[in-house]
């Protein structure tokens, strides 16, 4: 009995306290009001209240660097104030010996002048054709050889005196002592030169094929004496058949080997570089490399104080380049 009394004791203790607490929650609440001037004052930023980023740092273009062969005939042009010059070997020997040259010049002329044996309609023919027909008067094949005064003068007179010149070849073909330093030089009589370069006659004594000698006027008239078999040439008309055979083998050459100029051929073969761009981006150290390289070397300065010029040390002081360069180098081996 005592216990039941014992639990409806706690159990009415228990719901007291319940109802007690309940009923603190349930009083009103007070609240102050809060002061206008407390608020918080937030302001949402603009995107324009924000300052513009910096711009970029400006793009410096990387100079262009290039290199090459040079051409063998020296036409690569690298700056305004340079190009390769490639070194070639010696030329080869000239077209024509002095004495073609000579024989042409003079045969120039002859044929230009009247005479009463020229065919019927004929027109003279122009340097440029006798120069084909003559083309291989080489110094190999028709080479000079030593001459008397007298040939110097008839050579010579018959390039520029005009009354030579007619009395040679506008009349009859026979004019000594001037004829015979024509033939004795030339290996060819006056008559038979212009038969054949100016008339291009079939009908001449001399022509590439044939063998006829050249003879002089002493051994001709020697024939007619009593003796002829002892009759003897002269030493000079002698000479002068060599030459004869070989004018006629240097036109032989002009018909089935007409000349051709030899291409020049280089004696090293070079190549080359090239710096473009501003000189600040390593233009310095870039001349350096060739200057020390034992190259041949040139700047060229573009826009405000523009020049060129071939240098051999990096420039320095007032002359360093501002803004936009060329340089070039190159170098033969």
């Amino acid at each position: 009995m005592v216990k039941k009394n014992l639990i409806y004791s706690t159990f009415a203790i228990a719901v007291s306290i319940i109802i007690a607490l309940f009923t603190f929650s349930c009083q009103r609440s007070s609240f102050s009001a809060v002061e206008e001037n407390s608020k918080m004052n937030i302001t949402i930023p603009d995107d324009n209240d924000f300052p513009p980023p910096p711009p970029p740092p400006p793009v410096i273009p990387k100079p262009v660097l290039s290199k090459g062969a040079c051409n063998a005939d020296s036409s690569t042009v690298l700056t305004s104030c340079m190009k390769c010059n490639v070194p070639v070997n010696p030329p080869p020997p000239p077209q024509f010996s002095q004495k073609g040259q000579s024989l042409i010049d003079i045969m120039s002329v002859a044929c230009a002048i009247p005479n009463k044996s020229a065919p019927k309609n004929y027109v003279p023919p122009s340097k440029d054709q006798l120069i084909a027909r003559l083309n291989r008067l080489s110094p190999t094949l028709y080479p000079d050889s030593n001459m008397s005064q007298a040939q110097i003068n008839v050579i010579q007179g018959l390039k520029s005196d005009v009354n030579l010149q007619k009395k040679m070849f506008g009349g009859l073909w026979y004019q000594p002592p001037y004829s015979d330093s024509f033939e004795t030089y030339f290996g060819i009589e006056v008559g038979e030169a212009v038969t054949q370069l100016c008339y291009n006659s079939a009908d001449s004594k001399f022509n590439p094929y044939n063998a006829t000698p050249l003879v002089s006027k002493q051994y001709i008239d020697c024939q007619y004496q009593g003796d002829p078999f002892n009759c003897k040439e002269t030493s000079t008309y002698i000479q002068a058949n060599t030459y004869r055979t070989q004018l006629r083998g240097a036109m032989v050459e002009s018909i089935k080997n007409p000349y051709v100029p030899p291409a020049p051929t280089a004696s090293k073969s070079c190549s080359w570089e090239k710096f473009e761009g501003l000189y600040s981006e390593g233009g310095a150290e870039q001349l350096g490399l060739w200057l020390v390289g034992q190259q041949k070397v040139s700047l060229e300065v573009i826009g405000t104080g523009a020049r060129c010029s071939v240098i051999s040390q990096i420039p320095s002081g007032s002359d360093i380049p501002q803004g936009n360069v060329i340089m070039s180098a190159y170098i033969c081996k």
